[in-house]
C-alpha cells in the first residue's frame, strides 16, 4: 500500500466571471441550447456564450505530496491561491482539470468555530462537533476531560456560545480539533490566533502530534512556523507553483521582492576594502571557502557571494564558540553588473529552525556604495554569540536596495543552511552562566534601599 496520503497532480481551478448577472443568465442558456444542438451550430452558440465572460486561473498546473509522517507548508502572499488549493484537498471545491487524492482520516482546522451553533453551550458544540468529526459520543465522553482542560475556559464550558469572546471561541475549536486523531493534520491560519500562551500551546500539541507520526498539511503567512514544523515547502505566486522544497529556501523565495525588516542584535560589519586587511582575508577564504557547502542556492546573481568563511577573534577557521565569543563571518561579493546600494546580511537559526536573528549593512547603517560591474569587495560581520548553547545554523545573502523604502530589498543572492556552529557553555568566573534562556539581552539591575 502506498504511504501517500494526499496526492496533488497538474491541478488548475478557474472561475468564471460574466460581464453582469444578465450575460450570466444568457450564456448559460445559450451552453444549454449548444448542448442540444448538434456540430457547428452547438460551436457557434459556445463562442457567443464565451464572449460575455472570462476565465481567472486562481491555480494552474500545481503539483505536490504528503506522504506518511511528512509536514508540507504552503506559503504566498494574499490572492496567491492557498485558500483555493486547501479547499480542493478538503474537498469543498473540485477542480477545473488535474487530480486530488486523499486517502486517510483528516482533521481540518480551517475556520474556526464556523460549525459551532451560537445557541448551544460549549458543552454541547464539543458533542456536536465531535460528531461532525466522526466521533462517536462514547468516545466525546472519554476526551471531554482533556478537551476542557485544552480549552481552559472554566465555568464558560457551560455558557451559550454567544457569550464566547473570539479568543474563547478559537480556544474550544482548537480543543475539539485537536481531539481527534487524524493521519493528516490540516491547518489554515489557525496557529496564529489566540494569546501567546495559547499559541504556544497549540505549538507544542502539533509537535506531539507529529512525533506520533501524524501528517501535517500547514498554510500559513508565518514564515517562523512553516520553518519550525515543516520538512518540506511549497511556494504559490498569483496561483503558479514556484518552489517546492526546503522551507528556508521557500522563505527566502517568498521574501525574494520584499525582505522584511530585521531587528535586534549587536552584529557589526567591516568593509576591509576600506580598512585595508583585505589581502591577508582572501587568502584565508581561498583556503576555506564554505560557500559551496550551503543546502540550496537562488537568487539573480547579477551580485552575489563568491567566498564565504567562518573564523573566530584569532582569525582561525572555526566552527566551535563559547557563549559571548564573537563570529566572524568573511564574504567575498562579487557584481555582474552595475548594482546600485546593495546590502549583505546574515539570518541565524536555532536547531529547531526558528529565526535567531537577523540583520545586514542596511539595517546596521553601513553603507556599500554602488558596485561597478566585475568589482569584489570583502565584507567581515563580527557577531557576538551570546546564544543557548547548541547548534546553530545560518544563512547568507545580499540585496539590491528597493523603491518600497530602507526595510526591503530585491534579493539577489542566497546561501541557504550553511554551518552548523556550535555554541558551547562558558560560566563565569564563579562558575554562573551570564544568562539563561534563547539569547542574551542588554539588562540593567538596580537595587534600591
Amino acid at each position: 500500500m502506498s504511504d501517500t496520503l494526499i496526492s496533488v497532480r497538474n491541478v488548475s481551478k478557474a472561475y468564471r466571471i460574466w460581464e453582469s448577472p444578465s450575460t450570466r443568465l444568457t450564456s448559460l442558456l445559450l451552453e444549454i441550447v449548444a448542448g442540444i444542438l448538434p456540430g457547428s451550430l452547438g460551436d457557434a452558440l459556445r463562442r457567443q456564450a464565451a464572449r460575455h465572460c472570462r476565465d481567472f486561473w486562481a491555480l494552474k498546473d500545481v503539483s505536490f505530496e504528503l506522504r506518511k509522517g511528512e509536514s508540507v507548508g504552503i506559503i504566498g502572499r494574499n490572492g496567491s491561491g492557498k485558500s483555493t488549493l486547501l479547499q480542493l484537498v478538503t474537498g469543498t471545491l473540485q477542480p477545473t482539470s488535474g487530480t486530488v487524492e486523499v486517502n486517510g482520516r483528516v482533521a481540518a482546522l480551517l475556520e474556526l468555530g464556523s460549525g459551532f451553533n451560537p445557541e448551544f453551550t460549549g458543552r454541547e458544540n464539543v458533542y456536536l462537533n465531535g460528531a461532525v468529526l466522526g466521533l462517536t459520543r462514547a468516545q466525546v465522553d472519554d476526551r471531554f476531560a482533556s478537551i476542557a482542560e485544552f480549552a481552559d475556559i472554566g465555568e464558560y464550558i457551560d455558557e451559550p456560545v454567544k457569550t464566547y469572546s473570539s479568543g474563547m471561541m478559537v480556544r474550544l475549536a482548537f480543543a475539539v480539533a485537536f481531539s481527534v486523531e487524524p493521519e493528516i493534520l490540516i491547518v489554515d491560519e489557525a496557529l496564529s490566533v489566540g494569546d501567546i500562551f495559547f499559541q504556544q500551546k497549540c505549538f507544542k500539541r502539533v509537535h506531539e502530534m507529529l512525533e506520533k507520526g501524524v501528517s501535517l498539511l500547514l498554510v500559513s503567512h508565518d514564515t517562523a512556523a512553516v520553518q519550525n514544523l515543516c520538512a518540506h515547502a511549497l511556494l504559490l505566486v498569483t496561483g503558479e507553483q514556484r518552489f517546492l522544497g526546503l522551507p528556508e529556501e521557500a522563505v527566502s523565495r517568498y521574501f525574494a521582492f520584499s525582505e522584511p525588516k530585521a531587528d535586534g542584535g549587536t552584529g557589526r560589519v567591516l568593509d576591509h576594502q576600506a580598512t585595508g586587511q583585505r589581502e591577508p582575508l582572501l587568502a584565508l577564504m581561498e583556503a576555506n571557502n564554505i560557500a559551496s557547502q550551503a543546502r540550496s542556492v537562488h537568487g539573480a546573481q547579477e551580485i552575489f557571494i563568491e567566498k564565504l568563511t567562518i573564523l573566530n577573534a584569532k582569525q582561525v577557521p572555526a566552527r566551535d564558540f563559547k557563549v559571548g565569543e564573537t563570529m566572524h563571518v568573511v564574504m567575498l561579493l562579487r557584481s555582474t553588473h552595475r548594482i546600485s546600494d546593495p546590502s549583505a546580511g546574515l539570518h541565524v537559526y536555532d536547531r529547531m529552525n526558528n529565526l535567531v536573528f537577523a540583520a545586514g549593512t542596511r539595517q546596521l547603517q553601513v553603507p556599500f556604495g554602488d558596485f561597478a560591474p566585475d568589482e569584489r569587495r570583502v565584507v567581515e560581520f563580527q557577531l557576538e554569540m551570546s546564544l543557548h548553547p547548541g547548534e546553530y545554523t545560518f544563512s547568507a545573502g545580499c540585496s539590491q536596495s528597493s523603491e518600497e523604502g530602507p526595510n526591503h530589498g530585491y534579493v539577489q543572492h542566497r546561501l541557504e543552511g550553511l554551518g552548523p556552529v556550535q555554541v558551547v557553555a562558558a560560566p563565569g568566573p564563579n562558575g554562573v552562566w551570564p544568562f539563561y534562556g534563547q539569547a542574551k539581552l542588554p539588562m540593567v539591575v538596580k537595587v534600591h534601599g
